[in-house]
């Protein structure tokens, strides 16, 4: 019985450890994804900032051209 228990301990204790490196390894990759998720947020905001200021000078120059005709 005792050798069943030593066992079944050392089992428990390698599933142990091989769980904990597999819950170390999903939150690494999880930061990965959200420092991947944050650049590509950052650089659709940049579009949409220049295709703001596009748009705002585009009006400039038709108001330009309306005002001196």
């Amino acid at each position: 019985m005792e050798t069943v228990l030593v066992e079944l301990e050392k089992q428990l204790i390698d599933q142990r450890m091989d769980l904990g490196t597999q819950i170390k390894n999903s939150e690494e990759a999880l930061i990965r994804t959200k420092e991947g998720f944050l650049k590509v947020e950052g650089a659709l905001e940049l579009i949409n900032i220049i295709k703001t200021k596009l748009a705002e000078k585009k009006d400039e120059v038709v108001e330009e051209i309306i005002g001196s005709s």
